[in-house]
């Protein structure tokens, strides 16, 4: 009887060996297996589709987006949190990417500009990167006037190696304070 047991023991001591090799090799196996699932994202454009998840590349089918291979995250910041965060932080760039005539008013309507800033249209904000360089280590807050071209221009940004990047979530059309505009 004490023979049977100590048997039972040892077959018991064995399975258990043969479960965890199996389990562990069939682990590896499965890791060896795997292929890297990439997701892409739309370039933010200001719109839910911001936050959509699609399995290939190509264009995003809301908003014709170029679909980008890893998860877009920028600072944002309110506009109503703008005016007192730049009193508080006067070293920030400002950087508005509406047009030439929205940046000197002349649009309909008219938001306001913000003191101090520079202007780059997005449409040309690739092609003049270099206007931005000396900029590359300092904060970057990037506006518009719907904040649907200032999150593809902070992205733009942060593509090209600028690392403190805020989009003002929004933009100018829902700006109330008017103590930092000029």
């Amino acid at each position: 009887m004490m023979e049977d047991n100590s048997h039972t023991r040892r077959l018991v001591r064995l399975f258990l060996l043969v479960a965890v090799f199996l389990f562990s090799y069939g682990n590896l196996l499965a890791q060896s297996n795997k292929k890297a699932v990439t997701h892409y994202q739309c370039i933010p454009c200001g719109s839910s589709c911001d936050t959509l998840i699609f399995p290939q590349p190509g264009k995003c089918p809301h908003c014709r987006m170029e679909l980008v291979n890893k998860k877009v995250e920028m600072n944002t910041i309110k506009p109503s949190e703008i005016c007192g965060y730049l009193k508080k932080n006067p070293g920030v760039i400002l950087l508005d990417v509406r047009t030439r005539e929205e940046f000197e008013g002349e649009g309909s309507p008219d938001y306001g500009t913000l003191k101090g800033a520079i202007n780059i249209p997005v449409q040309q904000l690739e092609s003049r990167l270099s206007e931005l360089s000396r900029y590359r280590g300092k904060e970057i807050i990037v506006y518009c006037s719907h904040s649907q071209r200032s999150p593809r221009a902070a992205y733009l940004l942060l593509q090209n190696g600028f690392t403190l990047v805020t989009n003002m979530a929004g933009g100018m059309s829902v700006m109330k304070d008017d103590t930092c505009k000029k």
